[in-house]
């Protein structure tokens, strides 16, 4: 038991590393991608985006946690064979008919995205549905047999692939002088291509899956009707909590350029505002790795906790991921805000959208949560409702889309972002066992990390206007203000972490590198006087 509960938690930690590099790579390609199209080659890309995320996150996230479940209940080798490859089929229906869906639907939903150039690239994404079910069983198959290295090796690849390809396209195409929905259209295939190199990684782990004797034993372990049913309303949820910024996302891309020209901007101008705007997307994904990281780390513990019914460690868990990612989150989101005029220069050449970029990058507080809370409820089985609670967050998101955006352009677009989110994220709150928040933290420590936020705030301010007012405000003085405000910030931040106690001992360990800092604390303790 001790053996497959080491190899369970060294699993996590090699999900959480591969997890954390795609998560990486997926953000910051984005930043050379932008800088070699311009505002309106972004708007392209970003705009069929949300598709290729939503299956993306079927692929990775949503359906493999699912089957793994399945496969991790069978009794024998040959049960966990069988549902894989029942769930493979069922899969294959529902991505063939998402297949025909996008395809033969790409001129509505470029029509309603108010742009038919976009046609082709939609076309372009409807492919890689295609891969989700050998990726997605590869996967879920592999973890059910707490192998997790094969999931992990894929989506780096899977990552790696993609991002190289994007880059070459977008420079090969700017030299042959395509347009920019060419671009768009090679560098969103690249996402099937991606999907069949990690296919190819994949194989060799599920070749008894693939072969027909699997079917042919008279022991069924599960009906077709009930792993369907299962498949669509547990499977589903997984799916869906896994796209929610992804679906915001989508939203925003039937929406943002109508109404901006309802706003009165012509269309070019309109499609260069949404480039801008979709700046943001890789600012939160970046500012949710380090907190939404580590709060992860320790839900494998929370799951072992809760199965084996032991309350105390399972509190004392459940309020270290908290505490660990509200302030990890709160800190990074407020030192981002603080900066973001150079980081924004430094990373796209230029400070357009500066305050709606700063309302899109407080979603980094209350994703994080939500994302580190429905995790939870996953690992207590306590998800009823949350499937409902999303519906209602993408309703509230589309209606304040249509009253904010035309009123404060994309400032309102990233405000009912923020505010689409807010129910959701109370309901997770709620349906989390009361006696876990009991005695979470007391006013001192909010005092504390209000202490340490603005301390973070006015420190990063001051080298930023230092910094623009001495070297100036060109895209090098940029690099050079946001490397000085981030490392006296975060060195500041640290400092102040440490200092109020924060983090208690338990919760230091948890950090990478935490028992380092622990013995330099009681080291200083005992150090004479």
């Amino acid at each position: 038991m001790a053996k497959q509960s080491q190899r369970i938690f060294a699993g996590a930690g090699l999900l959480a590393l591969a997890g954390l590099v795609a998560k990486i790579l997926s953000a910051v390609y984005r930043v050379p991608f932008q800088n070699i199209v311009g505002n309106q080659g972004f708007y392209v890309y970003q705009q069929v985006y949300p598709i290729y995320g939503i299956g993306m996150v079927m692929a990775l996230s949503g359906w493999p946690l699912f089957i793994s479940k399945m496969v991790a209940e069978q009794g024998s080798l040959q049960e966990q064979q069988q549902v894989a490859k029942r769930l493979f089929w069922l899969l294959m229906g529902l991505s063939v008919l998402i297949f025909t869906a996008i395809y033969g639907g790409a001129n509505l939903i470029a029509t309603g995205m108010h742009d038919v150039r976009l046609i082709p690239e939609i076309k372009a994404v409807a492919w890689m549905f295609l891969c989700m079910p050998f990726l997605a069983v590869g996967r879920g198959y592999t973890q059910g047999q707490l192998d997790m290295a094969p999931t992990a090796v894929s989506q780096v690849i899977e990552q790696v692939v993609r991002v190289g390809i994007i880059l070459v396209v977008a420079w090969w195409g700017m030299q042959q002088q395509w347009n920019v929905y060419q671009i768009g259209t090679w560098a969103t295939f690249a996402a099937t291509l991606a999907g069949i190199a990690a296919i190819i990684s994949l194989w060799p782990k599920t070749g008894t899956v693939r072969s027909n004797s699997v079917s042919q034993t008279g022991n069924i372990p599960v009906a077709w009707r009930t792993l369907w049913r299962r498949l669509w309303f547990e499977g589903g949820l997984l799916a869906v909590l896994a796209a929610l910024l992804v679906l915001l996302q989508l939203i925003d891309s039937f929406t943002v350029k109508g109404l901006l020209q309802v706003n009165g901007l012509s269309a070019s101008a309109a499609e260069v505002q949404k480039g801008v705007y979709d700046r943001g997307q890789p600012l939160v994904q970046l500012g949710m790795v380090v907190a939404t990281g580590l709060g992860t780390a320790l839900l494998p513990a929370l799951h072992e906790h809760w199965q084996n019914k032991r309350w105390q460690e399972l509190k004392k868990t459940f309020q270290m991921t908290v505490r660990i990612s509200l302030v990890f989150s709160v800190l990074t989101a407020a030192g981002l805000i603080t900066v973001l005029p150079v980081v924004n220069e430094m990373l796209f050449s230029s400070r357009q959208g500066d305050s709606a970029l700063a309302w899109y990058t407080l979603i980094v507080v209350p994703a994080t949560l939500i994302t580190v809370l429905t995790n939870v409820l996953q690992s207590l089985n306590k998800t009823k409702g949350l499937f409902w609670l999303v519906g209602v967050s993408l309703i509230i998101k589309w209606g304040l889309n249509q009253f904010l955006i035309p009123n404060f352009g994309i400032i309102g677009a990233a405000v009912a972002t923020l505010l689409a989110l807010v129910p959701l994220l109370v309901f997770t709150i709620y349906r989390i066992p009361s006696q876990l928040w009991h005695k979470m933290s007391s006013k001192g420590w909010w005092l504390s990390l209000g202490l340490t936020t603005i301390t973070v705030v006015l420190s990063a301010g001051v080298i930023r206007v230092v910094g623009d007012t001495l070297l100036g405000k060109g895209r090098l003085d940029s690099v050079v203000t946001t490397v000085f405000a981030v490392v006296g910030g975060g060195a500041i931040g640290i400092i102040l972490l440490l200092y109020l106690k924060i983090f208690n001992e338990d919760e230091l360990l948890a950090l990478p590198k935490g028992d380092r800092l622990v013995n330099r604390i009681k080291e200083n303790k005992d150090a004479p006087r």
